[in-house]
This record gives structure tokens, C-alpha cells and sequence, in this order.
């Protein structure tokens, strides 16, 4: 029977981003608003008793501060996984949601259609974020202790474009998936490679409960 360990990826507070309805992906790095840090401490009661071992987190300032309050109670040093970062929106990294709506742009609609076939310019496609975000997972993983459960601090389309991969979906179906701030996603990875979406109260994820062939 192969070995797995546990992942809660988690998308980051309300950030001063979310609240202005802008993109923020690599050239604007902007803090939560109060209202995310509000959310982050909810979280950290939240998981006040999960068994939590690891943390990791992405780079990016609204991800570190939102884990920061669980690390704390869980004293746990957060490790920063570049691939967890944010998806590259390329050219349209910074500008305003609504602006862009507004713009009718045949890129922006068809990126809203599909997210893989039609990425932003510049920018990646939903799949090539869940695959890296998976790969960054699993050789973090392969380093932890077996049947332990990590907690994972990234972004919505991180988070989407990882349920995708696992999945085999196709790229409109990212448009089916809706992840609020704080949004949680329980994954559990074997050392086959092999990774399986888990629809379990969090402590009550048994490894009977998992199909292992």
C-alpha cells in the first residue's frame, strides 16, 4: 500500500486587490485588507485543532499573511514555494476587472470562456498552473513524513487549475468553480504519484476512506 500524506490548500484572505477588482499577479503584490485579516484569524481557529504539520505558502504577501496566524498558534515555520504563486496574468496583470470588461476584447472573452486554450497574453493557461502547483506540492511532499497533513497558503486559480489536473477536466470547467477567499480544497497524495480529492471533514479523513488501486 503506498504511503500519502494530506494537503489543505487554502486561497488567501481579501486582499487590497480583491476589494479594488483588480488583478494582482507579479508586478503589484498588495497586503489583505482588514477584512482579510480578520478571515486569516478565522481560519487559524478554524484549524485550531487539525493536526497540522507542515505549512507552506506562496510568495506573495496576501498568501504569507494569511497563514501567518495559523503558523503561529501551530508553531510552525511557513516554507515559501515559489510555484505557488499567483497565476501570470501577463498583460493584464494590475489593470481592473471591470475595465477590461468593458474593453469587449475577443482575448478577454474567450479567456473567460476557456482559460487553457485561450490563456491571457503574455500570461499561462489554467492547467499549466495546476500542474505546477501539484508538481511544487509533490516534491515538497516526498520530503515530509508519511500520513501527515500539510497546509497550503495560494490563489484561486491555483487552487482551480489544481482540481482540474487531478480531475482530467477540461479548461471551461474552471468556470464551474467558484473559490472564496480562505476556500478550502482537501487533497491527498500518494508517493505513486497519484493524487485524490478528499470530500471529508477535515480530521476525519481516513486512509480506508481513499480508493488505492
Amino acid at each position: 500500500m503506498p504511503s500519502y500524506a494530506d494537503v489543505l490548500l487554502v486561497r488567501h484572505g481579501e486582499s487590497e486587490a480583491n476589494a479594488a477588482g483588480r488583478f494582482a499577479c507579479r508586478t503589484w503584490d498588495p497586503p489583505l485588507t482588514s477584512a482579510g485579516s480578520l478571515e486569516a484569524e478565522r481560519l487559524a481557529r478554524q484549524l485550531l485543532n487539525a493536526p497540522v504539520r507542515y505549512i507552506v505558502t506562496s510568495p506573495l504577501l496576501r498568501a504569507r499573511q494569511t497563514i501567518a496566524p495559523l503558523a503561529r498558534i501551530h508553531h510552525i515555520d511557513p516554507v515559501v514555494l515559489e510555484d505557488l504563486a499567483e497565476v501570470d496574468l501577463g498583460q493584464w496583470d494590475g489593470h481592473r476587472l471591470k475595465d477590461l470588461e468593458n474593453a469587449n476584447s475577443p482575448a478577454f472573452q474567450a479567456w473567460r470562456r476557456d482559460p487553457e486554450n485561450n490563456p491571457p497574453p503574455g500570461g499561462e493557461s489554467i492547467m499549466t498552473v495546476g500542474q505546477r502547483v501539484l508538481t511544487a506540492l509533490s516534491q515538497f511532499l516526498q520530503t515530509c513524513e508519511p500520513s501527515t497533513l500539510t497546509v497550503a497558503a495560494t490563489h484561486a486559480d491555483c487552487i482551480k487549475g489544481a482540481l482540474l489536473v487531478i480531475l482530467e477536466a477540461h479548461g471551461p470547467a474552471a468556470r464551474h468553480i467558484w473559490v472564496p477567499n480562505t476556500g478550502q480544497l482537501l487533497l491527498r497524495w500518494f508517493d505513486n504519484g497519484r493524487w485524490v480529492v478528499i470530500f471529508s471533514p477535515l480530521c476525519n479523513a481516513r486512509e480506508e476512506e481513499c480508493d488505492l488501486d
